[in-house]
Order: structure tokens, then sequence, then C-alpha cells
């Protein structure tokens, strides 16, 4: 039986139907959620391009000085006045700092194809997966080392709410003395993003995933191959609890064949250039939908809202229904209307707020939560 699979926690096989808001390529066929416009059309590009864009300083052109090294926190008492502090508004997420840049007189600047796709400046991460190695203490030295570029919100994205981050992403060789590699000899890789509940403007004391810190979670990802060129990526989701910042970066665990390249006396490794972003709502108003979603299901057995149900059901709807903890605890092919607060093995399911996602046989999704109270 074919089964709905869901935003960030199921995945599909390669014959499966494009699902427009998690980052993947569902479909095999190359192109990944909005850029699908022949499986995606109730989310065409413009509906999330319009309106408010929730990062400040998008395109990294406002600053406060003029960046002359790559940045990294080795003392997090001190400020540096270079790197990535000179950029308004974005800052290091973690220990493992990320970096800023101007292409100006008297400004630090790598060997970074141009022209950018916005203005003189970008910023930029590495994103490595050495083998491990003992260390003079004689334990292991984890070789994965990820940095991330955060950003405080203009405002919060609110639950339940579905959301687009667009940027622009380069992704080179890069030495220590800013020389570059377009020759690219790594994979591809999932360019995620994390959001956080809170805003603060201390880095996390990592050089690994920010996920360590129990403020961040990941939002979404979308796979990335780099080649040298700049390119476009979406990273659609759906925002679980109220959202204050974000981190941009690599996965938690970066794919092995994310390690340094020697060439031409000098060792690079992965790196990622990013410029351009933008972080806007979807209106899935433009989906056209004519049924109506509840928000609550009180199975009670009073005759009020004890069903979840839905007007104007469309046949052959698929539905899922997960906890808080992206678990599935009930889905549906051909949904009948009858979800009554219980898991698929029939136990009562604990009250709180509960996921859903639906699918039309048209290819429509829509998804939301619902609150469970007895």
């Amino acid at each position: 039986m074919k089964q709905l699979v869901i935003i960030l926690f199921l995945t599909l096989n390669a014959s499966a139907q494009e699902i427009c808001t998690n980052g993947l390529d569902d479909d095999n066929d190359g192109l990944i959620d909005l850029n699908d416009n022949l499986d995606c059309d109730c989310l065409n590009i413009s509906s999330v391009t319009s309106g408010i864009n929730f990062l400040p300083n998008p395109s990294f052109e406002d600053y406060n000085c003029l960046p002359t090294q790559f940045s990294q926190v080795v003392d997090t008492n001190v400020v540096w006045e270079d790197g990535i502090y000179c950029v308004n508004n974005w800052q290091a997420g973690t220990w493992a700092s990320s970096d800023f840049f101007i292409n100006a007189p008297g400004a630090f600047w790598p060997n970074i194809p141009t022209p950018l796709p916005n203005g003189q400046a970008a910023a930029g991460f590495f994103i490595i997966n050495n083998p491990d190695v003992i260390g003079f203490d004689g334990n292991i030295d984890d070789g994965i080392y990820t940095e991330y570029l955060k950003n405080c919100l203009t405002q919060p994205l609110q639950p339940g709410n579905s959301y687009n981050l667009q940027l622009n992403l380069n992704g080179i060789g890069m030495s220590s003395f800013g020389n570059a590699l377009t020759n690219i000899w790594f994979g591809p890789v999932d360019i995620t993003l994390f959001g956080s509940s809170i805003c603060t403007q201390s880095a996390i004391q990592t050089a690994t995933c920010p996920t360590i810190s129990a403020d961040w979670v990941e939002l979404g990802h979308a796979s990335y191959q780099a080649d040298g060129t700049w390119k476009t990526i979406n990273i659609q989701f759906t925002a679980l609890n109220s959202i204050q910042s974000i981190m941009i970066g690599g996965p938690c665990s970066p794919p092995n064949d994310f390690t340094f390249l020697d060439s031409n006396g000098y060792t690079f490794e992965p790196y990622f250039v990013l410029d351009n972003a933008s972080l806007n709502e979807i209106n899935l108003e433009d989906c056209n939908f004519d049924f109506t979603i509840p928000n609550v299901i009180t199975p009670n057995s009073d005759g009020l809202n004890d069903l979840f149900e839905i007007e104007n059901l469309p046949e052959n709807t698929e539905l899922i229904i997960l906890n808080r903890w992206g678990n599935a605890v009930f889905s549906s092919s051909n949904y009948q209307n009858n979800w009554d607060g219980k898991n698929t093995s029939g136990k009562d399911l604990v009250d709180g707020v509960y996921y859903y996602k639906i699918k039309t046989m048209a290819g429509k999704v829509s998804h939301g939560f619902i609150h469970l109270t007895r």
C-alpha cells in the first residue's frame, strides 16, 4: 500500500511523488521542491518570494569594518575586529566560526568566483570530515569540523506556518591561505538549516553540529552538489514552534569524502560561499483548497469534535499524524474522516499538539497542527 510521507521525517523511494516542502528530490527527477514545477504547481516560486524577508542584511552588504582574514573564535572573551564580526546582523553560530568577505580595497578577499550574485560581499563556511586521529592525550579526535552562519530574525517564525529559505551557493575547495579550487573532488552534501526559539549573540562551544545545544533543532535541508559555479537552492520547512534565530551550514554528519586534498603545495578542504539569502513565508492559499480542516479534536464521546473530520474531503486523500517528536502515530492512504485520537494500534494518544499532513490525488498538500484534548 502506498504510504504518505511527511516533511523532514520519512524517506521516499525513487518512484514516489514529489513532496513540495521537504528539500528533497522525492521523485528522483533532478528537481527539488519549488524547482519541480511540474509536480509542485500549487507552490510556485511567486508564492514564496514576495512579502517580508525575515533575514536582516540578507546579502551581507551592511558591515562595520573590513575583514582582514578568516575568522575563528579562539577566546570567547575577545571580539575580533575582523572576519565574521565585521558584518551586521550575522554572527558565528559555533566555536568553529564562519567567515565574512568584501571584494573591496583593503579587505581580505580569497579566490572566490566572481561576479557575486548580489553586491560585493559574501559569507562562507567549511564542511569537513577528515579521518579520525589519535590525539596527544591518547583519545580519538573527531575529524568532523563544520561552521555555521547565524542570524537573529526580524520577527519570529510562527508555529504551523510554512517557510522557504532561498540562497545562492558556490562550493569550492579552499586553503587556509585563501587559495581556491573549482575542480571539485567531493560529492553532494545536505546544506542544513537549524532553528532556535531564542536569539543570543554567543556562539555554541563546539566545532560540530549546533544540536549539541538543546536550544537548536534541524528545520530542513537541501542536497547540493558543488561544481565551482553559483547555484540557487531552496529549503522548505514548517515551523513546529516559534523560531527566533537560524543557522545555516553543513549536516551533523558530513559525507566521508569531505576531506582534504593536497594540490600545488596547498591543502584544500570543502568550502561553501553564500550570498543573497531570503527567508519568506509560503502562502499555501495559492493551492486553492476547497475543503476545511479543523484544528482541534476532543474524542470524549459527547458528539462534538470526536473525530478529525475534514469538510469536503476529496476521495483517496492521504493523511498522516505525527507527534511532537516527528514519529508517525496514525496514517491512512484513503482517509475516511475517522481518526479519533488513537494510534495505529488502537490505543489512546496522550493529550497534546500533533502535526498533520494531507495530500490529495491532485497533488495538493496541506499541513498544520491539530490539538488533541479530552
